[in-house]
């Protein structure tokens, strides 16, 4: 039987989550500091890739997963954010979007893992 890393990547992005919080209250509180720039921690799907997790097959007649990017589909671009004459370029509104982003992650994170937790009980008590 193979081990079960659902729980090691809900961990990873849980860890992740928190650094990502703690970088967006650090940006928030040197909103007025002058010369300081906003700070933000590399997307998730980087920390993923890093980990060697790779797709497998049960059988031949399962589709094979595809690496190259889906058809139609486009990466978004940064909105532009206003630099200020300080030269800080911390937006408290484009923060607080992260952080909301962030605190919707946790909790589907969370959902997730209960989820599955719950699933892993019903099938040991038969």
């Amino acid at each position: 039987m193979s081990p079960i890393s659902l729980f090691s990547i809900a961990s990873q992005r849980s860890h992740w989550l928190s650094l990502r919080q703690e970088t967006i209250t650090g940006n928030i509180a040197h909103a007025n500091t002058p010369g300081y720039a906003a700070r933000d921690v590399q997307p998730f799907e980087a920390v993923l890739q890093s980990s060697q997790l790779s797709m497998a097959t049960s059988a031949p007649a399962h589709v094979a997963h595809s690496t190259g990017p889906l058809e139609g589909a486009a990466e978004a671009e940064e909105d532009s954010w206003q630099t200020y004459g300080s030269g800080n370029s911390v937006s408290i509104e484009k923060e607080l979007v992260k952080a909301g982003e962030v605190n919707s992650a946790f909790a589907l994170n969370n959902s997730v893992v209960k989820a599955f937790h719950r699933m892993l009980l019903t099938s040991t008590k038969g």
